[in-house]
Order: structure tokens, then sequence, then C-alpha cells
């Protein structure tokens, strides 16, 4: 599960399941800890790591003052961070040539939500513009797309 390769990939991150998160907080990095809502279900949990480790990543000091305009954009930067790794150009390669070609077939590879996908691809799409070339493949991002280029007809 990619879960759990993230926390392999950080094993000096310490990961923590609360159940006792306040309501709609689903993760918080601090001081080398995660904490994930527990009640989260795997793939949301996987997209909220993804994030808090772009936190890890990407920002310092405290930034849950979200009325701070720095603070919006260091969450953003993390967020950000959490897409390129989880939702990568690589892996949306990896889905046409295995054949996930469908959003659900793709969510379900990369077990992320259909919300995460969207966010990503909105991400992609302001970074990129609607296309991207990238090693070999023409990436269409609305609608998702992935075609290798010798298949592009000029």
């Amino acid at each position: 599960m990619d879960y759990e390769r993230l926390i392999i990939e950080y094993p000096h991150i310490k990961i923590i399941e609360d159940p006792t998160m306040p309501k709609g907080l689903g993760g918080i990095y601090t001081d080398k800890r995660i904490y994930i809502n527990k009640l989260k279900d795997s793939y949301e949990k996987h997209c909220i790591l993804a994030e808090e480790l772009g936190h890890y990543e990407t920002t310092h000091g405290d930034i849950t003052d979200l009325n701070q305009v720095q603070n919006q954009k260091l969450e953003l930067v993390a967020r950000r961070w959490g897409y390129e790794k989880v939702v990568s150009l690589e892996k949306l390669i990896e889905c046409y040539e295995l054949r996930k070609i469908t959003l659900e077939e793709v969510c379900v590879h990369l077990e992320i939500t259909a919300d995460y996908l969207k966010k990503s691809i909105d991400y992609y799409i302001d970074k990129h513009g609607l296309k991207k070339v990238y090693k070999g493949y023409e990436i269409t991002f609305n609608p998702l797309n992935v075609k290798p280029i010798d298949t592009i007809k000029s």
C-alpha cells in the first residue's frame, strides 16, 4: 500500500494515527511527528500524509494561523509538494502503461481519493497548462489522457 510506502520512506518521522483529532482536521505536522486522523479511510490518510510530509519538506515553524497570508502560501506549497509526490507525472504515465485509464482506475491504482486527483490535476493545469510533454509522453490534463509521443499524429 502506498500509505505504508510513504511511512517507510520517512523512518525518521513518527507517524501517529490519532482517533481524537479535532473534527475537520485530517492531519498535522510538528517536530518530526505527523498526526493523522485515524478515523479517515486509507485513501484519505494517504493524501493527508503526503501533504503533511510536504510540510516537513518545505515549511518551518508554526503556520497554523491561516489568517496570515504567508502561512496560506506555505500551506499551498506543502499541498503541491504532496501532489507531485503522490500523483507525479511518472505515476500518471505508469497508470497509462498499466492500462489504468478511467479516473476511478487511476484513483484505485494510486490509492487516493477522487477529490485529491481532481485537485492534483487542477494544480498541473495551473503549472503546465492543458498539456505537458514529459519523458516521451504527452499528458493532457483535461480530460486526463496520456499517450506516447510516437502515437500522436502531427
